[in-house]
């Protein structure tokens, strides 16, 4: 996604901000972050072509990638690995089978966009939502994608309360739950209110769709008392939802927030109990980081991995204040806009960590994990060569990893 980035970072330290509901309470310092999870990366099979921004999951063993977008930047360097445009396309990868290639899908129902969310629930991909350059520009729309008997098929789902983008996702048991994400009309993304200054803190706001129950539609619950935010991680584990990261929207032609514009970091995180509709503050990761995948992404049911990233000039309080970026990323070669990474929350201990960085820098790749393997596609990259190939913008790259514990 294209979003004002910069490289200038400021080491600050290692810093924890313990926050409540009404601002920063105590400042707490945890230790130096210490690796956590072994990553074997390797590359798999190249994706049909180039993009960022795609929606997916396993249904089955066959991993799935839908929508996403491509600049077309580096058009001339893969001829026909990188064309300009937003997709409705969808890919499937049968991972039980090892000389298989990816296989083209039933095209997604919508209008080509990029940054659709969802998950796979009791084994049906479920996707709402993303942006596009056309009116209306943001979209509420959802589709579900089965596979029975062998054929593919796409299904019409109630649509989101409103229009959004790039929200966290995860899901328990049949029950599929969405917070924050983002409002666009081709000048910026929003996450304070939508475009016209109507649904006000959107972007802190927490529904849930009940899948047995689709007639429902979605429930709202309980607001997070945090940032309001979007391109965040979120996850379940042990029947809590773990709220970790992500960036506030611009304000752009909104008098009342005029006093702070442009994209920051999100730095407070925050726990979701669904038996008590509470949030409670956890801790702030230790560098300044967001932009982090959502939905499939916790190892052994305990960690939680934040994938990639990118850092913004200005980092963002529950309170509304605003602070400088702390902490110094990774990156590849130690060059680059965006970050190679791989962050790990132990939610057993309360602690972050770390993993085995990625052999690209990357922002908002499409994650999943499945038992002792993450899947990582496409993404927003600095260019890289990667055993001998050239990988661009928006890479055609598939990346494996074979995950364990540091012992």
């Amino acid at each position: 996604m294209r979003l004002s980035v910069f490289s200038v970072l400021l080491a600050l330290g290692c810093l924890l901000f313990s926050v409540t509901t009404t601002g920063i309470a105590a400042l707490k310092s945890q230790p130096e972050l210490k690796k956590m999870l072994r990553i074997d990366w390797q590359r798999g099979p190249n994706l049909p072509q180039g993009f960022q921004d795609s929606g997916g999951d396993f249904v089955g063993d066959y991993l799935v990638t839908v929508g996403g977008f491509c600049s077309g930047l580096d058009e001339s360097r893969k001829p026909g690995h990188y064309p300009r445009g937003f997709l409705n396309k969808a890919w499937a990868l049968n991972t039980s089978d090892s000389h298989t290639s990816w296989q083209r899908l039933p095209d997604f129902p919508g209008v080509a966009r990029q940054e659709l969310f969802g998950l796979t629930v009791n084994n049906e991909l479920y996707l709402w939502g993303g942006f596009n350059y056309t009116e209306p520009y943001c979209y509420a729309d959802g589709y579900k994608l089965s596979r029975k008997s062998g054929k593919w098929s796409w299904s019409k789902l109630p649509d989101l309360p409103w229009p959004l983008g790039s929200s966290a996702v995860c899901a328990i048991g049949d029950k599929i739950y969405i917070s924050g994400g983002s409002d666009y009309d081709s000048n910026a993304f929003y996450t304070e209110c939508d475009r016209k200054g109507q649904n006000q803190r959107m972007g802190s706001r927490l529904l849930v769709f009940e899948t047995r129950k689709r007639e429902k539609g979605w429930t709202r619950l309980a607001d997070c008392p945090g940032t309001p935010r979007w391109v965040a991680c979120m996850a379940a584990v042990k029947g809590r939802i773990y709220l970790i990261g992500g960036a506030t929207g611009d304000h752009a032609g909104m008098p009342q927030y005029a006093q702070s514009p442009g994209y920051k970091t999100v730095v407070d995180n925050w726990i979701y109990d669904p038996k008590t509709d509470k949030w409670q503050p956890m801790s702030d990761l230790s560098i300044s980081s967001g932009n982090f995948p959502s939905g499939t992404i916790v190892y052994k049911n305990r960690y939680i991995l934040l994938i990639g990233g990118c850092q913004y000039p200005k980092a963002t309080n529950p309170d509304g204040t605003v602070r400088d970026s702390y902490g110094t990323p990774s990156k590849l070669n130690g060059t680059g806009t965006y970050f190679n990474d791989v962050f790990v929350y132990d939610t057993a201990k309360g602690i972050f960590g770390t993993a085995d960085p990625l052999p690209i820098n990357n922002n908002l790749p499409l994650a999943v994990i499945r038992r002792n393997e993450i899947f990582l596609m496409g993404g927003e990259c600095d260019g890289t060569i990667i055993d001998g190939e050239y990988y661009g913008r928006h890479p055609d790259l598939f990346l494996k990893g074979r995950i364990s514990v540091v012992r």
